[in-house]
């Protein structure tokens, strides 16, 4: 397995696999996703701007999974300390890879991105059912820093 950055040459493995992820968030939240494609002009910008990546792991030339990391800082409220920071936004692994140690694998090159450009920290949400993901991310360190609550009507 080989972690890399991707490019565009990748956009389409990459769109396959966010199907898996938008179908998967679906299942977990069927009120709120739906099964849907990624939009490829999203991917394209991803990729090519300056504080953004998509970390792909490689595996003979298939992308079975990635990451998609950003940098961002903190809202300039009074009442925040500031902070320059990576947020991942998408981590899927492809069903056919996963518990292979792809999604760690990825997860460490995210924390090696982020130091390399001295940010603060690494950041993420998860939905609250995908339970599998919060295992691995507290495996790594991650830990619960504020709750998303909602009442439906």
């Amino acid at each position: 397995m080989k972690i890399k950055i991707a490019t565009v040459d990748e956009i389409e493995q990459i769109e396959i696999l966010y199907q898996e992820l938008f179908l998967e968030m679906s299942i977990l939240q069927p009120n709120y996703w739906k099964a849907a494609k990624q939009d490829v002009e999203f991917i394209k910008n991803t990729i090519n701007e300056k504080g953004s990546d998509i970390l792909i792991a490689e595996i003979n030339t298939q992308v079975a999974g990635f990451l998609l990391v950003q940098e961002t800082t903190t809202p300039p409220y009074s009442c925040l300390v500031q902070h320059k920071y990576a947020f991942i936004t998408d981590v899927i692994v492809g069903k056919s890879y996963q518990n292979q140690g792809i999604g760690s694998a990825l997860l460490l090159e995210a924390k090696n991105w982020a130091q390399d450009r001295n940010l603060d920290y690494l950041e993420l949400s998860v939905l609250a059912e995908n339970t599998g993901a919060i295992s691995l991310y507290e495996k790594h360190g991650f830990k619960d820093m504020n709750h998303t609550m909602r009442l439906e009507f």
